[in-house]
């Protein structure tokens, strides 16, 4: 195919090069893969899983940091931590296999437990039109066909053989009907069993006591005010006046000035001084000399001068925290009712209400506060540029990896190099693994970059949170692999090939459907090995590879500190567009195939069925997610399937037609097989219908809950605490998290810390904080990071500064407690407080009594102090802000 032409050898070489790379002649000619050749890959995909499933088998009981880590992360969390594992080989797969729904709903999160839906739903699909597909489509593809040229010999059986492509008989057609509208009606009904079971989880989640007790849950964001309106009054009043309930509060977001930047330079400081630290303590303290850098052209003592900046940079934080009523108001606000119901009720009379839009409220910290606060012009502009650059993105992306393939061409090598042709030509196993596994390889590594990409674009957009970005990357992406692999790799091929060919421009406009269409299914052969090369993504997240090398290399190669050794080891999070997108591609690939060449919906099936399983143990003791959803990304995906099987029958249509019209000498038999192309059409009509029926159904149903679901629920509050309180509260959390999130302490290690006294002057504290969360998790024995005299720094003996204790409180951090105003010295309005020594700015440590709870549950909290005659201790709620109060930590220090 690539031989060279007759004329100049070098251009005819660069001209096969270049049809080559943008005329997918490497996917094309895979229509002609052997029977040998998918089970050469299939041999080397299964024995790359068993390798990566040994790997885990024996490396998982021996290495908790990699294989076990939200486990371990959830070492003080009773309730939602997982069941510990024995040391045996095997002796996680009876707990797999005996955790149910439910427990995940209880310990995990909805989104995992509906990302599972998903693949066992996917598994189901696949499962039944593969039995359709191999047991009746396939062999009927073969025996109505011309079987003239047919061999016996596997090596020469081409699986364009078991095609659509190769039937003859056109009254066979019919069957591909039936099996058309049966698919169709399977994906349907299961579809609606996961609609009503996705129903009840999330009326679940709205009723459970984990979602009533959270501020967030009755809480609405408020975006585009105007400027007449920001203002906590007169937002409130517009709220009440356009048919809402009464606020308990109303909050307006701030602008934050240089504070991000003083609070990244803190930190750079912090990690730096516990590098010091850690390298001084090392060794011997006694004959070593006390580390020293240069400053200003001036050798200083190293310990001493980052602990002095840290110091200047706290107090520096803390003064301008103390000033937010003189920071800007923005255009973003919050809205707090008596509970979630209210809230909900709200929402249902304000989500038309113009100019602002109103939402409910996101997690503070899934809130991009940048995007939040853009005008909306400027987001308007933005969106239709993101969109550009997305579609421009799909168009050029393709290019290079058309390239890295076309090397991967065994014959493309020997146009390019002719004194390979010998070593091709002897070693053919070889060359048959080269051919049928570096392509999908190429294409599968060329993947992992692509969520990276439509991640900035999505933040370019101006989407206001960390999900929302998430849910629009998979969005992109989807459309990504379709328009890119399908769409525009096919059409550029054609246009290549069509001027390489010299054809007139009206030739080329005339065949391009019938063309285009063939293109398609002359590459069925090549996706069915990339179906069975990506179920290989199952195996290499079980054992964990790159984590394992990672964690291995910087564990070995350099000496790091509990804080580095923390963040390398702690759970991750569960990157859910890139993974729901693969696997919604492997369900179009599959579905786009399924009666053309059902031989791919076995691979298919197994790779959902791996998928599930891998997945399942890595949600429960791997992965972490954040910011709990209840299914946003879920309702998402399906909607791409829906996409999917529009797309499905749409090809299948064109496919029967173009397939009919290749007979135009047998007239009678092409008049007699048209009907099945017509009764094919209403398909996608009916289903594209029925998914934006299905649209507005569920929306109705899930958006909101419902009000018999927390008929039970009563606000509790305390009985001194009044409004006031409450408004304070809302502002402290909704502010902006950068006002109250802690600010980082120096760790070290615990097996140094007895020489701290030898390093710095004065007594350490070594006392540890004991709270307990009554209906939570015991944390009795939780220890906290010490201290020394410098109030200013706390050397963590668990590896677990304020910032960890914060992530694995998370759940807790809007159950209705009352946060410490970090703004004002002391709270007179239903608040206890406690004054003790800050350090150099002699700051107030106010803690403010439960004023705004919902479900009763307090903390009891003891502070310690060191030396100090009289030990306070203050009741307030399980908030996990009452942990800081000024950046202070939980101690109080000896003056």
């Amino acid at each position: 195919m690539l031989s060279p032409r007759q004329g100049d050898v070098s251009d005819s070489v660069l001209e096969n090069i270049i049809s080559g790379i943008f005329s997918d002649d490497n996917q094309t000619r895979q229509q002609f893969l052997s029977i040998i050749g998918l089970l050469y890959q299939a041999g080397i995909n299964i024995a790359v899983g068993v390798v990566s499933f040994l790997v885990f088998v024996f490396l998982r009981p021996r290495n908790s940091r990699i294989y076990a880590r939200r486990y371990k992360a959830l070492a003080n969390d009773e309730q939602r931590r997982p069941p510990k594992i024995g040391r045996g080989l095997l002796a996680w797969v009876p707990i797999l296999w005996r955790t149910d729904e439910q427990y995940l709903l209880d310990s995990v999160d909805v989104d995992s437990v509906l990302f599972l839906r998903f693949l066992k739903l996917n598994a189901w699909l696949m499962g039944i039109f593969g039995v359709v597909g191999m047991c009746l489509i396939l062999p009927l593809n073969f025996s109505n066909g011309n079987n003239e040229n047919v061999t016996a010999n596997l090596k020469e059986f081409t699986l364009l053989w078991i095609t659509l492509y190769h039937i003859t008989k056109l009254s066979i057609f019919w069957l591909h009907l039936a099996c058309a509208y049966l698919f169709t009606g399977v994906f349907a009904y299961f579809l609606w069993r996961e609609c009503r079971r996705y129903i009840v989880i999330r009326q679940k989640h709205f009723a459970s006591p984990a979602y009533l007790r959270k501020l967030q849950s009755r809480t609405i964001m408020v975006t585009r005010i105007p400027d007449s309106l920001q203002d906590n009054n007169a937002l409130g009043r517009f709220i009440v006046n356009r048919g809402s309930a009464a606020p308990t509060q109303v909050s307006i977001a701030r602008k934050i000035g240089e504070l991000q930047e003083m609070i990244d330079s803190h930190e750079r400081a912090v990690r730096k001084l516990e590098q010091v630290l850690h390298r001084f303590l090392a060794g011997n303290i006694q004959t070593k000399p006390r580390p020293l850098l240069k400053h200003e052209g001036v050798m200083v003592d190293a310990i001493e001068h980052y602990t002095t900046q840290i110091q200047g940079l706290e107090h520096t934080i803390n003064m301008t925290r103390r000033e937010t009523e003189l920071f800007k108001p923005t255009s973003v606000g919050f809205i707090s009712y008596d509970s979630p119901m209210m809230a909900h009720d709200a929402m249902r009379a304000l989500k038309k209400l113009r100019p602002v839009v109103a939402t409910l409220s996101p997690h503070p910290k899934d809130i991009i506060w940048s995007n939040a606060q853009m005008p909306h012009g400027k987001r308007l502009r933005r969106l239709w540029v993101a969109r550009l650059m997305s579609i421009a993105f799909c168009f050029v992306a393709f290019w290079p990896v058309a390239a890295l393939t076309f090397i991967g061409d065994s014959t493309n090598i020997r146009v390019l190099w002719p004194h390979t042709s010998s070593f091709f030509t002897n070693n053919s196993t070889l060359t048959t693994i080269w051919q049928n596994t570096f392509s999908p390889l190429v294409l599968t590594l060329y993947y992992i970059t692509i969520p990276y990409v439509f991640r900035a674009i999505s933040r370019y957009q101006g989407i206001a949170t960390h999900t929302g970005v998430e849910r629009s990357v998979l969005r992109k992406m989807y459309v990504f692999y379709f328009l890119s692999n399908i769409i525009v790799f096919t059409l550029i091929g054609l246009i290549v090939r069509a001027v390489f060919h010299k054809k007139a421009a009206s030739e080329v406009v005339s065949s391009l459907p019938a063309d285009f269409i063939q293109s398609i299914n002359m590459k069925a052969q090549f996706w069915t090995a990339y179906v069975s090369l990506r179920g290989l993504n199952a195996s290499f997240e079980f054992a964990q590879l790159i984590s394992l090398f990672m964690i291995f290399f910087k564990r070995y190669t350099r000496h790091l500190t509990p804080r580095e050794l923390r963040d390398v080891t702690k759970p991750p999070e569960f990157d859910y567009s890139p993974v729901y997108s693969l696997y919604l591609w492997i369900f179009t690939i599959s579905m786009l195939y399924s009666v053309y060449a059902p031989i791919a919906l076995p691979f298919a099936f197994i790779a959902f069925v791996l998928a599930y399983w891998v997945y399942k143990y890595a949600v429960m003791y791997v992965y972490k997610t954040s910011h709990d959803t209840a299914g946003s990304m879920w309702r998402h995906a399906i909607n791409c399937m829906i996409a999917s099987m529009v797309i499905f029958q749409v090809y299948l249509i064109c496919c029967l037609k173009v397939r009919i019209d290749d007979f135009t000498d047998r007239p009678d038999e092409m008049r007699s097989s048209a009907p099945v192309v017509y009764t094919l059409i209403p398909l996608p009509l009916i289903t594209a219908a029925a998914g934006i029926y299905l649209h507005f159904w569920l929306s109705r149903r899930v958006n909101y809950m419902n009000s018999g679901d927390a008929e039970s629920f009563v606000v509790h509050k305390a009985a001194n605490v009044n409004s006031g309180g409450v408004e304070e509260t809302l502002g402290d959390r909704f502010l902006h998290p950068i006002f109250s999130q802690p600010l980082p302490t120096p760790m070290v290690d615990k097996r140094v810390r007895h020489l701290l006294p030898r390093v710095y002057r004065g007594r350490v504290s070594m006392h540890g904080g004991t709270v307990r969360h009554k209906g939570q998790p015991d944390m009795e024995n939780k220890q906290f990071a010490p201290s020394i005299a410098n109030a200013s720094t706390v050397f963590g003996s668990e590896a677990m500064d304020l910032d960890s204790v914060m992530d694995e409180r998370d759940r807790y951090d809007f159950d209705g407690a009352a946060t410490p105003d970090p703004f004002q010295q002391q709270r007179k309005v239903g608040a206890v407080t406690m004054v003790g020594d800050r350090g150099p700015s002699q700051l107030a440590r106010s803690y403010s009594v439960d004023s705004n709870m919902t479900n009763g549950d307090q903390m009891e909290m003891e502070a310690m102090g060191s030396g100090s005659k009289q030990s306070h201790s203050v009741r307030a709620t399980g908030s996990r802000a009452n942990l800081l109060t000024n950046a202070q930590p939980l101690s109080v220090h000896s003056p």
